[in-house]
């Protein structure tokens, strides 16, 4: 499974001051989270989702509230199609 840890684990030094500097953190939080099991709010796991190609949120230590976020927000998206046809008629 990739996941964010690991991601962090197979990148050089440069890398992860690349990584924490685009995403708007320091390479120090990096290391929380690869070496010391840190968890993260839902707008930061973001950022990582943007910029690592294939991660997903499910690859990332979020927070408990971060995770009830996530859960609302895929809820909400899965209502959104069923609302729009609704809407529409269909």
């Amino acid at each position: 499974m990739d996941n964010l840890k690991t991601r962090i684990l197979g990148m050089k030094t440069e890398e992860r001051d690349q990584l924490a500097s685009s995403a708007g953190t320091t390479r120090g939080l990096l290391n929380q989270i690869a070496f010391g099991g840190k968890q993260i709010e839902l707008g930061l796991a973001d950022c990582f989702v943007a910029l690592l190609p294939g991660l997903t949120l499910d690859g990332i230590p979020l927070t408990e509230r971060a995770r009830r976020q996530a859960k609302v927000r895929a809820s909400a998206k899965r209502r959104r199609p069923a609302v729009a046809e609704a809407e529409q008629g269909v």
